[in-house]
């Protein structure tokens, strides 16, 4: 393979393009380099065959690939290699005969050379001071796309939002669902009546305090969004509770990481059943993405089933338990509000725990519907509604 390397300095640093003015390219064993005044950004040819978007390896509509990665030689390498007069656009001459281009805009944007992975969402860890989640109109979000994306920006920043004058009409919660996503289907009841009931088979049916809890944590992977509507709610008491649970692993991470890789390590099983279903999962309480980011908190004290452990992790495991239960249900991070008839409240329940305190069942009538969802769903929605749906493709030509 024969070296090319490309100094258009005097011209180059008079371009006015959409990345930065590009000085030398360079061509190594098994990746390509290009220099800037402030950057070396680098390349493997094998990202970026894999990455052409002609025709004859993506299909154009969909962005899908037509190349099997698989089929491309382990050897790869540019024959030849150059930016166009614009110095907007690297051409590659492939030894497997197939011609590339790559917009410098687009290679700015997928720089991995770097370090930098996919950024992640921004999100707000909160406190009591709070107060409570954000409110919007239920109309509005319904029928403005822009203040439906504020009611999505809320919940992915703050993991909870409430729908003020939302119809207390038996279904509304799931007609609302499917407008913003797509209800989860689970092993219960699509819709879920919540009331008192002196024969209710759950805690939630009772008039007792309900702790800071995710629901389902009996799934393998739980639903991720829930959704709570307040058909009726004149009683007494009943305040609903919500704790940021990534606010709280966030301090503990940092005050106690021993408690912390205790809660990431060892498994408790939870359990929810009926008389003709049952739902059943081992995995631990906090569980990680790839970049050690808490991506799941599963938090039932009602479901946990016996621990089975270790026999030198059980003791760990409780100290660090009790520690997390603690601070879940201290003031210090727990907002406490009321929710009125018609207030619709949306919590993403792999980050935020929801409960309720005690309220007096002969004060007033109180009756919610609430339905499962899935957050990779919303926030589909929200990328649709911002327009950033659709990728760049490399050639810098914009999927129509």
């Amino acid at each position: 393979m024969r070296l090319v390397l490309i100094t258009r300095e005097q011209d180059m640093t008079q371009q006015q393009t959409p990345t930065r003015p590009v000085q030398s390219l360079s061509l190594a064993d098994r990746h390509l380099t290009l220099m800037t005044p402030h950057r070396e950004s680098r390349y493997h040819y094998i990202w970026l065959r894999d990455n052409c978007w002609c025709d004859e390896c993506r299909v154009a509509q969909s962005a899908e690939r037509r190349i099997y990665t698989a089929d491309i030689p382990a050897n790869i390498a540019p024959l030849e290699a150059h930016l166009d007069e614009d110095v907007t656009t690297l051409n590659i001459q492939w030894s497997d005969g197939h011609e590339s281009s790559f917009s410098l805009r687009w290679l700015a944007a997928n720089d991995y050379s770097n370090g930098a992975g996919e950024p992640s969402p921004a999100a707000t860890l909160w406190t009591s001071s709070l107060g409570s989640p954000p409110r919007f109109d239920h109309g509005e979000v319904l029928g403005r796309p822009d203040v439906q994306l504020a009611y999505l920006d809320a919940l992915r920043e703050y993991g909870a939002a409430i729908v003020s004058n939302t119809p207390s009409v038996d279904g509304e919660v799931a007609r609302f669902a499917e407008v913003v996503g797509h209800v989860r289907e689970t092993a219960f009841e699509r819709v879920h009546n919540v009331r008192h009931d002196p024969q209710g088979y759950n805690v939630a049916h009772t008039p007792l305090e309900l702790k800071p809890h995710t629901d389902l944590p009996s799934y393998h992977w739980p639903p991720s969004i829930q959704l709570l509507h307040f058909l009726v709610n004149e009683s007494s008491g009943g305040e609903s509770t919500l704790v940021d649970g990534w606010a709280v692993l966030a301090d503990l991470r940092r005050e106690n990481p021993a408690a912390f890789e205790t809660l990431c390590r060892v498994p408790v099983t939870f359990q929810l059943f009926s008389e003709d279903e049952d739902t059943r999962a081992t995995a631990s309480l906090v569980q990680l993405d790839t970049s050690g980011r808490v991506q799941t908190l599963r938090f039932s004290n009602q479901l946990a089933l016996p621990l089975h452990a270790p026999f030198e992790d059980v003791g760990e495991f409780y100290d660090a338990y009790r520690l997390l239960g603690q601070m879940i249900d201290s003031d210090h991070y727990k907002i406490v509000f009321k929710c009125h008839s018609g207030d619709l409240l949306t919590v993403h329940s792999h980050r935020v725990l929801h409960g309720r305190k005690a309220f007096d069942p002969e004060s007033g009538a109180r009756h919610l519907q609430d339905v499962y969802m899935e957050y990779d769903d919303l926030m589909d929605r929200h990328n649709v509604l911002s327009g950033t749906h659709k990728p760049m493709p490399s050639t810098g030509v914009d999927l129509k």
